[in-house]
């Protein structure tokens, strides 16, 4: 094609998107967009619609006691992917050091956010580093040392700590070490009033802790349910009114968008993700957003949900998943065990400047995506020589291919590029 007419082809293609503009600001349909004011203030207008009432109610009442100098118990806050319980709790805590400041007691939060899996050593350390009680380290330093930093670093303060520990579940190593740490070694050995939040996506984490620990972790409890299709329409109103044109949405397609969201999985980012779907569909036809398109748009993330997911995922996660895409490549489609594809995932963390995980957190990030159907893992026992994972994919080979593209270009890496060339 001659390059006049591809210069025209883009400039009429270019022209048509720019006169059927649906979106205002795509920001306010990605809230990894947003900077933490933007998502805070977009928060408020959602909680003043009446939407997490009853949760903020309840978080209220928890923490109340610090404004008459009492000492709330720790708090564990549960509920699926989506339902906004890290937003809330970063609002709440927000508002609750403003309204402690005007009363004059002292009151600091920590938000320590724990996305990936790794040992008792790690999250000690990021715990640290939020204090500013130490560097990062990979090893070379004990726990003993980085706990007793900790514990100076915070001799002096005297007032309130909240430590809002997020994907507790996460502590995958030594999690009764950590927590025992954190409920009574801390708060005996500094004069800070220590109170813990802790935030998962999974109801059974205490059954797994050690007797001991559960015996003095004392807990009180907030679910956080799925949101329903009211609250989904209200979430959904305020986002089209900041992120799209007025009077481009069809009559009804709020409406429809929040029922499928409810019926499904009550996940307020996935809605927000159909309906930016279909602003996107409907600037390509040059119309309105229609029920129409709101069916397609949701055919197109029903298939490119894998994608999506991997692509917005922590990066060692992205990082074992393209490890065991390249591994079995080279086995030519053979199962892998656990050693393998180790062995590719530290050679990619290489070559993309990522610090690689232990062989054993490694595990977790495979464990992780069996649970998320990535892949296939089951563990097989090789006697005297102890077990290891049978990892094998079972995804079509297109959308393999899809996922590995996306996981290159989030590294910035050309597809063609191969673990063996790096």
């Amino acid at each position: 094609m001659e390059p006049s007419k591809v210069r025209t082809k883009i400039l009429h293609e270019i022209q048509h998107m720019l006169r059927s503009a649906v979106i205002r600001d795509r920001r306010f349909l990605d809230d990894e967009q947003l900077i933490r004011a933007e998502q805070l203030a977009v928060l408020e207008e959602i909680f003043n619609a009446n939407v997490r009432d009853s949760e903020i109610r309840e978080l209220s009442s928890h923490f109340a006691p610090i404004l008459r100098s009492d000492h709330p118990v720790h708090l564990a806050v549960w509920g699926k992917t989506g339902t906004g319980k890290t937003l809330t709790l970063c609002y709440f805590l927000n508002l609750l050091a403003e309204m402690c400041r005007k009363k004059k007691v002292p009151m600091r939060y920590e938000h320590l956010d724990l996305s990936t899996p790794r040992p008792c050593f790690r999250a000690l350390n990021d715990l640290a580093c939020l204090l500013d009680a130490s560097k990062h380290y990979r090893k070379g330093i004990s726990l003993e040392e980085l706990m007793q930093r900790i514990e100076a670093r915070l001799a002096g303060y005297k007032g309130y700590l909240v430590l809002f520990i997020d994907e507790i579940d996460n502590v995958r190593r030594d999690k009764d070490a950590f927590l025992t740490f954190l409920v009574r070694r801390l708060p005996q050995r500094i004069p800070a009033r220590v109170m813990l939040v802790f935030a998962s996506n999974r109801l059974d984490w205490p059954d797994h802790l050690d007797p001991r620990v559960k015996s003095f972790l004392k807990l009180n409890e907030l679910i956080f349910k799925p949101y329903d299709a009211l609250d989904l329409q209200r979430i959904l109103r305020i986002r089209v009114e900041k992120a799209l044109q007025p009077g481009s949405i069809g009559k009804g397609v709020i409406e429809k968008i929040a029922a499928l969201a409810s019926q499904d999985h009550g996940d307020a980012r996935q809605a927000v993700a159909l309906l930016a779907k279909s602003a996107y569909l409907a600037e390509k036809a040059g119309s309105k957003v229609s029920l129409q398109l709101v069916d397609k748009a949701a055919c197109q993330i029903e298939r490119d949900k894998y994608v999506a997911m991997i692509r917005t995922a922590p990066k060692q996660l992205q990082a074992a998943m393209a490890a065991v895409i390249q591994a079995t490549k080279q086995s030519q489609g053979k199962p892998l065990a656990t050693g393998e594809a180790y062995a590719t995932y530290t050679a990619f963390c290489k070559s993309t400047s990522l610090r690689p995980l232990s062989a054993r957190a490694f595990s977790d990030l495979i464990a992780e995506l069996d649970m998320y159907s990535f892949l296939r893992s089951r563990v097989l026992s090789r006697g005297r020589y102890g077990r290891t994972r049978e990892i094998s994919l079972e995804l079509p080979t297109q959308l393999v291919s899809k996922i590995e593209e996306a996981i290159l270009m989030n590294f910035e890496l050309r597809k063609q590029t191969t673990l063996a060339e790096s």
